[in-house]
Formats: C-alpha cells, sequence, structure tokens
C-alpha cells in the first residue's frame, strides 16, 4: 500500500514514516465499472483515493439532467470535504472503469491530522487547487465560446494528467464527446466538430486507443491567449 500512496499527489512529498501512518489507515477494495461510490446528499464519513481506474463526479440540475464535474484518474482523491465538514456528500461519484480505491474513513485520519501537520497542509493545498480550478471553469462557461471553453480543458487535461511526448506535443485521454458536452455545457454535435477541426488541422493527433490523443499544446495556449 506504501508504494501506491507514494504516486498519489496528495502524499507524494511525506516520508516513509508519514506514508506508513496513512497506509495503516486505509483498506483497498474494489469497484466495477458503472458503479456508484458514494451518493450525492449521503452521510459523508470517509475519502477515497484513487489507486487504479476512473471515475466521473457529478451532480444534477433541478430539470433532472446530469452536470459532470470532473473526470478523476490514478492518483486523485475525493470525498475530502465530507470527511473534513462531516457534511452530506456534494456529488455523486461513478466508476468509469473497473477502478481500485484506498478507503479511508474520518474516525481515523482525523486524529492522525491533527498529530501530522504535513498532510494537513498538503490536503488543504490540494483542496484550495480543486476550487480555483473549479473558478476558472465557470469563468470559462460564462465568458468563453464553445470551441475556446474545448481548448482549455485540453490544456488543463494535459497539464494534470499527460505525458510529455519526445516532439513537444503531450499525449492525454479525452472523455467521450458527450462527456465533454456535459462538462462544458454545451452539446455532443459542437464538440463533435469544434475537435474533428482541430484534429483537421493537425493539433490533436488520434493515439492507437479509443480516446487518446497527442496534443499541441502551444498551438492550443496560442489560441487561448488570441481569444
Amino acid at each position: 500500500m506504501i508504494s501506491l500512496l507514494r504516486k498519489v499527489p496528495l502524499f507524494a512529498e511525506l516520508d516513509q514514516n508519514e506514508l506508513a501512518s496513512i497506509a495503516i489507515l486505509a483498506s483497498s477494495i474494489e469497484v466495477a465499472k458503472k458503479n456508484i461510490v458514494v451518493h450525492e446528499f449521503d452521510p459523508g464519513d470517509s475519502m477515497y483515493v484513487i489507486l487504479d481506474g476512473e471515475v466521473k463526479v457529478s451532480t444534477y440540475s433541478a430539470d433532472g439532467r446530469e452536470v459532470v464535474l470532473a473526470l478523476l484518474g490514478k492518483g486523485s482523491f475525493f470525498g475530502e470535504m465530507s470527511l473534513l465538514d462531516e457534511e452530506p456528500r456534494s456529488a455523486t461519484v461513478t466508476t468509469m472503469k473497473d477502478s481500485r480505491l484506498a478507503h479511508i474513513r474520518r474516525r481515523d485520519l482525523v486524529p492522525l491530522l491533527m498529530e501530522q501537520p504535513s498532510i494537513t497542509l498538503k490536503l488543504l493545498k490540494e483542496i484550495a487547487s480543486r476550487l480555483r480550478r473549479t473558478s476558472r471553469m465557470l469563468e470559462r462557461i460564462s465568458s468563453m465560446d464553445v470551441p475556446h471553453r474545448l481548448y482549455a480543458h485540453i490544456v488543463d487535461q494535459c497539464h494534470r494528467f499527460g505525458q510529455p511526448e519526445a516532439n513537444g506535443r503531450y499525449g492525454t485521454i479525452l472523455a467521450t464527446h458527450q462527456l465533454l458536452a456535459d462538462q462544458l455545457s454545451t452539446s455532443r454535435e459542437t464538440i463533435s466538430r469544434a475537435i474533428s477541426a482541430l484534429k483537421k488541422d493537425g493539433i490533436l493527433v488520434q493515439g492507437e486507443s479509443r480516446g487518446r490523443v497527442s496534443v499541441d499544446i502551444d498551438a492550443l495556449e496560442e489560441m487561448l491567449e488570441d481569444f
């Protein structure tokens, strides 16, 4: 468990003893694809770290429409807000792939946070980072047209989850067109047209597996600067 937790950004800067303290608290669970891990409004008493797989974080509007807030992959975590404030879950989390999660209960973690300030500061730093990303996303949705929302989303995806390639591009995996549309508050058809245009210009190059693309991130950033 320690070697797996070391790869999680939240815990990457902790020393061996601190990691061991976290590992003792964590239990590993397997969750099959398309299963709900937590329901919105349920009591929150634990957090989860994604050791392998991918999850979708979503909520629902008054008319029943699903709003996708984020797609989280290996190394990300969720459930930390309810764990800290004891409020109900703020979103529903569903596995997009067969996933392995580390499950940490509030009753076990809070005493450790009190004893280990370095862990507490890392957790707060990541929460602040997420709030900043959410703020930027809302700003983009309100001020940008759909293509530029997509460009900003892909750039963020590359920086967070992408792998640098030898030619200066980034390799990453994009969500389905429908999920991108849900995240960016538009239609699947509009997203499909924007992605087709990027592929035509060579900014996106389709990879060997579904969803994997090679991205000319410099070109996208220039397009955002010109907006």
